[in-house]
């Protein structure tokens, strides 16, 4: 079976060779600390309280550091080591996203959350910068909860990702993310969360890296993540996203049950 390599891997490698790294920040034995950075006083405000119910229902202890600009937070980032960002991606004057990539840039390789009222160039920032979700507002207190856990889940090197190769550079996709996998001729499209992309590489090939079990072949031309479906019908799975991907003839039933039981495999891990 493959090893795929962890978000966290990544943050220690990088960590390991750059300058910015956290023994030579000054957060030693103090608590997580993390970067909210939001123009808006009132929604920056309002984010805050939602992250601080988050960790609490975590059980998590840290430290919430607010910034008005990205200016500010990345002068305050050259001496804080910050383990989470919760970012405006829209932010005046340097963007969150550039904000971001400075980061990256600079050795910094946390969890990144974006804010956004538009999923407009989403696709191409999460894989510019690696962030791990995003809240579209208003923000809700639902997404916040999603996002500070798979933050963490990243902290811990627990999200899986795949690794693909898009125009001539590689690609790296959380699983969670992944709704389906369509049969484009020799190549896929990969479509996600945050929009889609066109891998060098067959469904076949998608297949056998997908080494887990949230991931079905339904169809010659498919593989669907089953944590996003939200219905099975005759002949076919509806997805999260609205879209009908087919079934077999004939294994309607075999693609509902393998559905109901990766639903029993994740109530009873978080059991």
């Amino acid at each position: 079976m493959l090893r795929h390599t962890s978000h966290y891997d990544i943050v220690e490698e990088k960590n390991k060779k750059t300058k910015i790294t956290p023994d030579k920040m000054i957060h030693k034995e103090e608590k997580m600390k993390i970067a909210v950075c939001e123009d808006n006083n009132k929604e920056r405000k309002a984010l805050c309280e939602q992250i601080k119910t988050a960790m609490a229902r975590q059980d998590v202890e840290a430290e919430i550091e607010e910034f008005g600009t990205a200016e500010e937070l990345l002068k305050a980032a050259k001496k804080i080591f910050f383990s989470m960002f919760f970012l405006d991606f829209l932010l005046p004057g340097i963007s969150g996203m550039d904000a971001a990539l400075k980061l990256r840039r600079e050795g910094n390789y946390s969890p990144v959350v974006f804010t956004t009222v538009t999923k407009d160039y989403l696709s191409q920032s999460f894989s510019s910068v690696w962030a791990v979700h995003y809240l579209l507002k208003p923000v809700e207190q639902e997404g916040v909860d999603e996002a500070f856990f798979r933050a963490l889940k990243v902290l811990e090197g627990a999200e899986k990702s795949l690794k693909i190769m898009v125009s001539r550079h590689f690609e790296r996709i959380p699983y969670s993310d992944i709704y389906y996998i369509e049969g484009n001729n020799r190549n896929c499209i990969v479509h996600t969360r945050t929009g889609t992309y066109n891998p060098y590489e067959s469904v076949q090939g998608m297949t056998e890296k997908l080494a887990d079990s949230r991931f079905l072949r339904s169809h010659r031309s498919y593989v669907i993540n089953l944590d996003h479906v939200i219905a099975v019908q005759r002949g076919k799975a509806v997805m999260r996203d609205d879209m009908l991907i087919p079934i077999r003839r004939g294994e309607t039933e075999l693609v509902r049950r393998a559905w109901e039981e990766r639903k029993f495999e994740i109530v009873g891990r978080n059991a």
